[in-house]
């Protein structure tokens, strides 16, 4: 398991019409690929309470759980992460025991920050398709169309990065340049996943 602190920019495209610019100006990408995102809160649903997640990502054939505790605000997130690759079955929903055992390193960093140990529950999933560039600048830029259970969608960029002022910046002019408009995120995917299924 690694647990890191994560530092991304993120910006909110306004509309397909933005994302498709910008996909067409940033040309081929490196790599594009579909992620399904299962998420988890607690049986209270306090957890991860609305700074956080609890997810599992099948993607490449592969799945991570990960859980997050930090904050997004005006277009940039920092957190914690914790993160391992999955170790149960695949089915979905799974059960308490089978995320313990699937998630385990997750779940005791979830135990030591709230000084318990609980069952959670299964949410529900988003699907995400994610194209990775790579900018003259340098930036690993991460451009993302996310799918909700109700069929609504949104887009957005993602850099992380080490230096966040000055590659939100970069980010910014680039964008700029190609005439794409942005604002900066306000929402997690988890938190704007929740809003679609009306619970916020």
């Amino acid at each position: 398991m690694s647990i890191r602190r994560e530092v991304e920019v993120k910006l909110r495209l306004e509309g397909r019409a933005q994302y498709e610019r910008l996909c067409r100006e940033m040309g081929t990408p490196e790599d594009a690929w579909e992620q399904v995102n299962h998420y988890f809160r607690s049986e209270d649903g306090r957890i991860p309470g609305e700074e956080g997640v609890i997810r599992l990502r099948l993607e490449k054939g592969g799945a991570v759980f990960t859980v997050k505790l930090g904050a997004l605000k005006d277009g940039l997130a920092d957190s914690q992460e914790y993160e391992e690759a999955w170790s149960g079955p695949l089915e979905m929903p799974p059960s308490s025991n089978t995320i313990w055992e699937g998630g385990y390193q997750g779940m005791k960093a979830l135990e030591q920050r709230f000084g318990k140990r609980f069952a959670l529950v299964w949410v529900g999933k988003m699907v995400n398709q994610r194209r990775l560039y790579r900018s003259d600048e340098g930036l690993c830029v991460e451009v993302d169309a996310s799918r909700y259970p109700d069929g609504a969608e949104d887009y957005e960029v993602e850099v992380e990065t080490d230096e966040p002022e000055r590659d939100r910046r970069l980010l910014e002019a680039l964008l700029d340049r190609m005439s794409i408009g942005f604002v900066p995120q306000q929402a997690t995917k988890y938190q704007r996943f929740l809003q679609h299924l009306g619970r916020t």
